[in-house]
């Protein structure tokens, strides 16, 4: 099939899942939570071959682990479905009600966006997650994921229209299993079919959808995240904080990237903390402040490292004189993704909460926390660092608009 007659076929498909009702939807989790923990071992086996095919292409550590499908991981992903199938309805939703001086009912309602294209480079698990909230929402998806997962991409994409297809039209969650370029640049021109495409993923994925997509784009970019220690935070508390922002996972785009240290702080900290890191082993590059107080001989840090999301375990440290430096630095450099500052002064705090544009601010915890699992939205079609249509982790609620219902009784504008 044309990929412009599969967009329009899954365009009208779309508008079945309007009236999908609650016990129907519950039905169609219980058969996808089903289907994957029945068929674990085909899903890793399955997963074995992109691993294998990743290490022939010299795939980074970062892009491996992001890529590995393990049990404990699958547990993961059926754990998000069922959170996600546990949520209230949002799709039909009333909120905002009044009645106006010649009584009409005015109020908003919530409604699917409809077809959203979601664009993705080497996570396996975000057609599990996606496909579950594009249901909850009464969405239907086009996943078209890289060529590095394309053995695990499919065995789940078909897992998933196997288990709904009893109950809604399968194409309504569809993983597209092409490689080719000239099928991704096809379907950013259908404007008429595709009301929205999610691009997530590296910098030059972003960029190319981005400038070739004729609807509209809501970008994931990339986590550029940065810590803040400042002079008034307890030690033990931001060396615990920094150790699992960084080293707890260093591929994801929630870890952070750059560590802002107050310059009054920086004696008691940095020799702890430097012995910690490298216990991770967790490549240092630092500024001369930073190295004039610890006895490791570190990388020197550039200009680029400020500027570079790493992914992998590096970090960069650079010393400032107060929280209004901090924030300067956050601002030439971050990329709106995940900020924090660990501090017991409020007055600190709340100025970096004011000042800081991000789509999530932490105080005193890791930014590993910025996620849709452990925001409570089961899971996430993404973190979105642009602003319209949502800002931070995509749930079941940032994937529907809102429309106005009136209800009257034969009322005319005079």
């Amino acid at each position: 099939m044309k990929t412009s007659q599969l967009a329009n076929s899954i365009k009208k498909a779309s508008k079945k899942l309007m009236s999908l009702d609650a016990q129907t939807k519950t039905k169609i989790f219980d058969k996808i939570i089903f289907s994957l923990q029945n068929n674990k071992g085909e899903i890793i086996a399955e997963n074995e071959k992109d691993l294998a095919e990743a290490e022939k292409s010299n795939l980074s550590s970062s892009m491996v682990d992001r890529l590995k499908l393990t049990s404990e991981r699958i547990d993961q992903m059926i754990a998000g479905v069922e959170q996600i199938k546990n949520q209230k309805e949002v799709v039909g939703e009333f909120y905002d009600s009044f009645k106006n001086d010649i009584g009409l009912e005015i109020k908003k309602q919530r409604v699917p966006l409809g077809v959203i294209l979601m664009i993705f480079e080497s996570r396996p698990n975000v057609v599990v997650d996606c496909a579950a909230l594009a249901i909850k929402s009464s969405n239907a998806i086009i996943l078209k994921g890289g060529k590095e997962a394309k053995y695990s991409n499919t065995i789940l994409g078909n897992l998933i229209q196997s288990a709904i297809g009893e109950f809604i039209p399968k194409e309504v969650v569809t993983t597209l299993q092409s490689d080719s370029r000239t099928e991704v640049n096809e379907l950013l021109a259908l404007k008429d079919d595709i009301d929205v495409v999610i691009p997530r993923g590296g910098e030059g994925l972003i960029k190319f959808v981005t400038d070739t997509a004729a609807m509209p784009v809501i970008a994931h970019f990339k986590g550029l995240c940065h810590m803040y220690i400042d002079e008034s935070a307890d030690i033990d508390k931001a060396v615990n904080l920094i150790i699992n922002a960084k080293t707890q996972r260093t591929g994801v785009c929630n870890a952070i990237e750059t560590l802002l240290v107050n310059e009054k702080i920086l004696p008691k900290l940095a020799p702890i903390l430097t012995e910690k890191l490298m216990e991770k082993g967790c490549e240092l590059r630092v500024d001369g402040d930073y190295q004039k107080n610890t006895d490791a001989k570190l990388k020197a840090a550039t200009d680029e490292d400020w500027a570079t999301e790493y992914l992998e375990n590096i970090l960069s440290i650079k010393t400032v004189k107060d929280v209004d430096e901090a924030i300067a630095h956050i601002d030439e450099f971050g990329s709106f993704h995940s900020e924090c500052i660990v501090s017991e002064d409020k007055n600190n705090c709340d100025k970096f909460l004011s000042s800081v544009d991000a789509s999530c601010i932490m105080v005193n915890a890791s930014t590993r926390f910025n996620d849709g699992s452990a925001l409570g939205l089961g899971a996430e079609l993404g973190i979105s660092t642009t602003k319209l249509h949502a800002y931070g982790p995509m749930g079941v609620e940032q994937m529907t608009t809102s429309r106005f219902v009136i209800m009257g009784d034969g009322q005319i504008r005079g």
